[in-house]
């Protein structure tokens, strides 16, 4: 077979958290390389299948969405690009062997390794072998780290709905700007006050759905012809919140 063994989903892969367990990957079990250049016991990676990653192939300055199909023993990876992706135009002898950085995010937590393209697969969809990596080191993020953006988003306000753009967003809460002036600008201001329940929805890059989190408005600031709310999260999916960090981790990425 081409994979020999493809986890079950909710399975747990080697080094991540026991399935019942909420309690994050420890440092001894996951046995990753850190950024202090201290190293575990083998090379595990805490990761599930369907988890999202970055993918930078070195030689085309070219980063890709993708996620986890797949691994087999300590041999490869399989990740799933996405259909839209521009992948998807290069001949598989033009990238193989291709230094690839790898990144994705667990909780409070950047991993990246080092891999190189075995292989990619165009049909029935878009798949990349990735070579096993020897190392993986592991960045802290502070989980109230605040990261500049520009989304747009909308909101429910009183049965109106209202366009804003979250300028900044963490995985506890985000910051929106709404353009109003004049007499619209004055009655919204009206009616936003700290404690106000807001449902936001939210497109972030590389999709065209907008993704719902509800939240309560923290702050307000007033400005001539703009209102800045800060908004922190209240309820969010599991899906939603593996939007945002892997979001997050996309911004660290780029800046880092």
């Amino acid at each position: 077979m081409l994979v020999e063994k493809i986890r079950n989903p909710e399975e747990r892969i080697k080094g991540k958290m026991d399935p019942k367990s909420d309690s994050p990957p420890t440092q001894a079990h996951t046995g990753v390389q850190h950024a202090d250049g201290s190293a575990g016991s083998s090379v595990d990676l805490p990761i599930t299948l369907g988890t999202e990653l970055i993918a930078e192939i070195v030689n085309l300055n070219l980063r890709i969405r993708s996620v986890l199909a797949g691994m087999d023993g300590n041999r490869f990876l399989l990740i799933k690009l996405s259909p839209n992706d521009l992948m998807g135009t290069f001949r598989s002898e033009m990238v193989t062997r291709s230094p690839v950085i790898v990144k994705f995010q667990y909780e409070d937590t950047v991993y990246s390794f080092n891999s190189e393209v075995l292989n990619i697969v165009s049909n029935p969809c878009k798949l990349m072998f990735l070579a096993y990596p020897s190392k993986v080191e592991e960045f802290k993020v502070r989980p109230d780290s605040r990261h500049e953006c520009v989304l747009p988003a909308m909101a429910m306000l009183d049965n109106e709905i209202i366009e804003m753009v979250v300028i900044d967003i963490s995985r506890e809460g985000c910051q929106c700007v709404i353009k109003a002036s004049g007499a619209r600008g004055e009655a919204l201001n009206a009616r936003i006050h700290v404690n106000t329940d807001l449902d936001i929805r939210a497109q972030f890059p590389g999709t065209e759905e907008r993704f719902r989190f509800t939240g309560k408005v923290r702050n307000i600031g007033k400005g001539a012809d703009t209102i800045t709310i800060g908004v922190m999260f209240e309820k969010v999916s599991p899906e939603v919140k593996a939007k945002i960090d892997g979001f997050i981790a996309l911004i660290s990425e780029v800046r880092a």
